[in-house]
């Protein structure tokens, strides 16, 4: 389990400060290691001490809104027609002269008798508490920042795991404490307090009407909780309805629009939540990271590199430029399903593309080669420049002699896979495997959210029609070094369990191209039924996929002159496929297996 420190709390420290200047109180010491918000009200409120009355003043208060607020109260309150002139960065000269419960807390701190309203801002809430708690010369102990802890549920909800959040206790004056519930209800991660602080985790059974579905939350009293559950939802595939979010467009940028466009815009707080989220963030733009947490980028990219040491299953094929990702039962999946582990493992890499399979696949020759194929794979896939490279897949058995099952099941893949790779080169693919699939990451991520994590199957599928919809290029690599090998199952209870879970997924299919493919199936199939007649047809166009995937140099012919699959097999499954077609078909609408 990995440890982060928090930054202070800004709002505690801030409040602190201005009660100490209202005192005559010695203000507490700054370091540069804390949030650049205390920083810059600290620095105005020592100018203010040192101010000789009737001399003009200008306060530099960078995109701070707080500064502005409790400052436009204070000077007033304690410097009224003094010639003191409070300016910033132009978005904080935006939100200038427009009150907010800032400058409600600002006016409490000051001693004003404001009533108590219904549905009091926990901000305010916070102020009346510490003008009750506040004595002259006071120690100051001020926790650590909830609203910073939120990035790190964020994190932990979108990749798994767990972390340590230092010093953070269950009783805190900050309203954004909340996180930890709605984290726990709606996403996953369960907190649990220990004397150093909140271990937040992943728990292999998350409970909440939002997972998978929608999650509705009011930001009224907690809007810097937006932008980092905002994007936990379209990472998970979760839709948000949220209300109570009218403030956010005056906050330090437009976080309506910023969290829509994956835009940083100057803003602390959507450069931590993007960067949580995997977005890209440069280092220009990390910068206002410093005005709350100027840690945060370095245990960020700590924890992320941690991660990817520990979960992410590469073998360095193309020199930094392909991470090859295979997600694993039982070590990366956190017993939440193969979808939970491949987004985790996808969100840790680092590189421009992915090479995805699954674990039980015997690996394609490009996986393993050395020397200058490196390169030439490197070059391969630059060429392409693709977001989805479909490449092939090849059944065979590992028995000496195949039993029948197995000769139909190699039939059915080779006629699936010729299929697969006709429609792909023509422009309207119709289907593509994750156990042989390169994809470029960001693209990936662009269509996670359209995956359907509440189905266990089909992300594979799913991202086929997420890139199409969004008319992204999509190649194929048609060639021997590329192709892996899969097993076929070894039972018929196996092979139906596996097909079912493949059909489960059909009623989702939106695409044109896989729906028109699809319904030209079934209703191929159901017409055999009514007239055997149609083998005639139906028969030599299937066979001769059969023949064509497998004497090409993807599955040499052997050293026989017979095909790998004889025409009485393919006509034993010709004969066999509408009423296996159906049965999985039903089975699939009615029953879904994990993983």
């Amino acid at each position: 389990m990995y440890e982060v420190a928090l930054p202070i709390s800004k709002s505690i420290a801030n409040r602190i400060l201005l009660l100490q200047a209202i005192h005559g109180d010695p203000l507490m010491r700054v370091s540069r290691d804390m949030p650049d918000d205390v920083i810059v009200l600290h620095d105005a409120l020592e100018q203010l001490r040192e101010y000789k009355k009737g001399e003009p003043l200008t306060l530099y208060l960078k995109n701070n809104g707080t500064a502005l607020r409790f400052l436009e109260v204070h000077l007033e309150k304690c410097y009224p027609g003094a010639p003191i002139t409070l300016t910033g960065d132009p978005r904080l000269m935006e939100r200038k002269g427009k009150p907010t419960t800032q400058t409600t807390s600002a006016r409490i701190l000051h001693g004003e008798d404001i009533p108590v309203a219904e549905n009091e801002s926990p901000y305010i809430t916070m102020s009346r508490r510490m003008v009750s708690m506040y004595q002259p010369c006071m120690a100051v102990d001020i926790e650590p920042c909830w609203s910073s802890a939120a990035f790190w549920y964020e994190y932990i909800a979108i990749h798994g795991g767990e972390l340590l959040l230092e010093g953070l206790k269950p009783d805190s004056l900050q309203g954004d404490r909340i996180v930890a519930d709605l984290y726990a209800a709606h996403f996953g991660v369960q907190t649990t307090f220990t004397p150093e602080g909140a271990r937040i985790a992943k728990t292999p059974s998350p409970r909440g009407e939002g997972r998978g579905g929608v999650c509705s939350l009011d930001f009224t009293n907690c809007p810097d909780l937006y932008p980092p559950i905002a994007l936990t939802c379209e990472r998970l595939g979760i839709t948000l309805q949220a209300t109570g979010t009218e403030r956010l467009r005056f906050k330090e940028s437009d976080r309506i629009e910023a969290v829509q466009k994956h835009e940083v815009r100057s803003d602390h707080r959507m450069a931590m939540a993007l960067m949580a989220a995997d977005f890209p963030v440069s280092e220009s733009e990390q910068e206002c990271i410093a005005k709350s947490y100027p840690r945060f980028v370095e245990f960020r990219h700590l924890i992320s590199s941690r991660y990817r040491d520990h979960f992410v299953t590469t073998t360095d094929i193309t020199d930094g430029f392909v991470t090859h990702i295979t997600p694993i039962r039982g070590v990366n999946d956190d017993n939440l399903g193969k979808k939970h582990a491949l987004s985790k493992l996808i969100h840790a890499a680092q590189t421009e593309y992915v090479w995805l399979h699954d674990d039980d696949v015997i690996m394609p020759k490009a996986i393993n080669v050395q020397g200058n194929n490196v390169q030439c794979t490197k070059d391969r896939i630059q060429s392409i420049n693709a977001d989805l490279i479909i490449l092939p897949l090849r059944m065979e058995s590992g028995n000496a002699k195949p039993s029948l099952l197995e000769k139909l099941q190699i039939a059915e893949y080779a006629a699936i896979q010729e299929l697969t790779m006709r429609t792909a080169k023509s422009g309207h693919a119709v289907m593509c495997s994750g156990a042989n699939l390169i994809v470029r990451r960001e693209a990936w991520l662009e269509c996670e959210g359209d995956l359907h994590p509440e189905i266990p199957s089909g992300d594979d599928m799913f991202l086929l029609e997420a890139m199409k919809r969004r008319g992204m290029k999509i190649a194929v690599i048609d060639e021997p070094d590329y192709t892996a090998v899969v097993r076929p199952a070894p039972t018929w209870k196996a092979f139906f369990r596996q097909r079912m879970r493949w059909a489960g997924k059909a009623p989702k299919y939106t695409d044109p191209d896989i729906l028109r493919c699809g319904a030209l199936v079934v209703a191929a199939n159901i017409l055999q039924l009514l007239c055997p007649l149609i083998l005639l047809i139906k028969f030599p166009i299937e066979y001769g996929l059969i023949r064509k995937r497998e004497t090409t140099n993807h599955q040499p012919q052997p050293t026989n002159k017979e095909p790998r699959t004889a025409w009485y097999v393919a006509l034993l499954l010709e004969f066999l496929y509408p009423f296996y077609l159906i049965l999985s078909l039903l089975g699939g609408l009615f029953r879904q297996k994990k993983w």
